[in-house]
């Protein structure tokens, strides 16, 4: 249920605001993107840079890169002013958004904190879409935590952005569920144009001025959806059931690996098999494509898939070291 006043779809918002999009590389940003730019003017684009995360040289190599572009291309095609934005940005930042003057700032998946100097430049403020149903899941990795806590109802908020973290007074929120066994990408498919939409309305609320935030709830002892390192011990392997393990794998695998990674390949997991398991709790088998790994009352297979971009790069230079040989 949003906050406020929803717009029937097709009809025209009180008026087109100038709106800067912030978002990192990827659907969670494009699609709200997209419907933002069919319903107001976007007066600009920022990339935020993506957290690190080193999973070793060889597997960094294969995946640098992926998704690169994909905001800039975005920002292209509208015609729009296009910044890259690290933790550091600073007084670029300010300037560029001095440069676009905006109506309102909309984030969707952006990776750090906004300073208030930058926060106070929109004449309306800035707000964010997040994946969870704040307060619960606060933090940079909603999904995460969603699938490893197994909620079975999910949500998106929108919010005012202040200087905490996913803080702000709400100013729409819908649920959804979470079915057993679901991926990320399944999930993604079914919840994005939803979550797109329901931005595109608190924006043509804003633009209205119907729209009433409403502060959030402060619980005591909320954990954050904080990152996670590859292989970071999540998961309880002696009393962890082979359908929690799956359940947890196949929503989060976009985002945690528990066993090191082959460079080029990903695991895709399936649905647990019941069964007394011969291995300890947590021992992953593996074979040429398929493998399985071993829980306290079965098992959770996994197939091997390649990854044409990775082996591209992988097989790149020992092609050129090849040539270069052949022709000494």
């Amino acid at each position: 249920m949003t906050h406020g006043v929803v717009f029937e779809p097709g009809e025209p918002p009180p008026c087109r605001l100038r709106v800067v999009f912030a978002g990192m590389d990827g659907r969670f940003s494009t699609v709200p993107l997209q419907a933002l730019a069919r319903r107001h003017q976007l007066v600009g684009v920022i990339h935020s840079l993506p957290r690190p995360v080193h999973r070793g040289w060889l597997v960094d190599w294969a995946r640098a890169g992926a998704g690169g572009g994909n905001l800039r291309r975005f920002a292209e095609h509208l015609g729009c002013p296009f910044f890259s934005a690290g933790r550091s940005a600073g007084r670029g930042l300010e300037a560029f958004l001095h440069r676009a003057r905006p109506d309102l700032l909309c984030l969707s998946n952006f990776s750090f904190l906004l300073p208030p100097e930058v926060l106070e430049i929109p004449r309306r403020g800035a707000i964010n879409l997040h994946l969870s149903l704040l307060p619960r899941h606060r933090g940079p990795n909603p999904w995460l935590w969603m699938f490893h806590d197994q909620d079975r109802t999910g949500g998106v908020s929108v919010h005012l952005v202040d200087e905490g973290e996913d803080s702000g007074p709400l100013l729409g929120t819908l649920e959804h569920e979470v079915p057993e066994g679901i991926t990320a990408g399944e999930l993604a498919d079914a919840v994005l144009p939803r979550a797109a939409a329901l931005l595109v309305d608190v924006v043509d609320a804003l633009a209205g001025g119907n729209l009433v935030p409403v502060p959030q709830a402060c619980p005591d002892g909320m954990r954050r959806a904080r990152f996670v390192s590859p292989g970071e011990a999540l998961i309880d392997w002696p009393t962890w059931p082979a359908s929690r393990v799956s359940h947890f794998l196949r929503g989060a695998s976009l985002w945690y690996e528990p066993f090191p990674p082959i460079p080029g390949f990903v695991r895709r997991y399936g649905p647990a098999l019941p069964g007394k398991p011969e291995d300890p709790p947590g021992t992953l088998r593996q074979a040429m494509r398929t493998g399985w790994i071993s829980c306290c009352d079965g098992r959770v297979p996994f197939r091997l898939q390649a990854v044409p971009r990775e082996l591209w790069r992988l097989g790149l230079p020992l092609a050129v070291g090849a040539g270069l040989w052949a022709l000494a």
